[in-house]
């Protein structure tokens, strides 16, 4: 199995390209995940998933441990596929997913793309007791330590009329530029507006 790989970045997005010796690697990303990337050129590292199909093999890339680790338990789900996992990483970080998943909030799963009431339903009964503490760092950190902070952000952006994930990937933008942001709330909204 492919592990991780290194190398330069070709192309971003989320079916970026990374050069690997004289090899270019197409990874497929969460958009959240893309979002993070460094700029065209530079040096990536991405923890890697290989699903291997009889129509094909896929390469599925993770900036976060905690990201590839709930990409695999969630396509362990009969109906859950690498595509449906990696659109409901797009929408919503791991961390919260678990938090989703622990709560038994099948609400707000089936608000997640590819996921209905059933599939929520079945995430629940099948991962409930199973989702492991996810480690802290990256994309998760601040965020699942900021829940209060960030549920009221989020609940600001919501108002102004924004969908949870843009609101949420651009709250998470403005932290990463000055972690001190999700202290204030006010000040952390409107240093993410500027993402959107």
């Amino acid at each position: 199995m492919i592990s991780f790989l290194e190398g330069r970045l070709i192309s971003a997005g989320t079916e970026a390209v990374v050069q690997v010796g004289g090899i270019g690697l197409q990874v497929q990303l969460s958009a959240l995940a893309a979002e993070l990337l460094p700029a065209v050129g530079q040096d990536v590292r991405l923890l890697t998933h290989l699903s291997v199909r009889e129509d094909g093999w896929s390469l599925f890339g993770f900036l976060e441990p905690g990201e590839r680790e709930m990409f695999r338990l969630l396509i362990s789900v009969s109906g859950i596929g690498p595509k449906v996992a990696m659109n409901m990483l797009s929408r919503a970080p791991a961390a919260r997913i678990a938090h989703f998943l622990a709560s038994g909030d099948e609400k707000a799963l089936a608000g997640l793309p590819g996921i209905g009431k059933k599939s929520a339903a079945r995430l629940v009964v099948e991962l409930g007791r199973r989702v492991p503490e996810l480690p802290a760092g990256g994309m998760d950190s601040g965020i699942a330590a900021a829940a209060g902070p960030l549920d009221d952000a989020l609940a600001v952006l919501a108002a102004m009329g924004l969908q949870s994930g843009a609101a949420e990937n651009a709250l998470r933008r403005a932290r990463n530029e000055d972690e001190g942001l999700a202290a204030d709330v006010e000040r952390w909204v409107r240093a993410a507006l500027r993402y959107i």
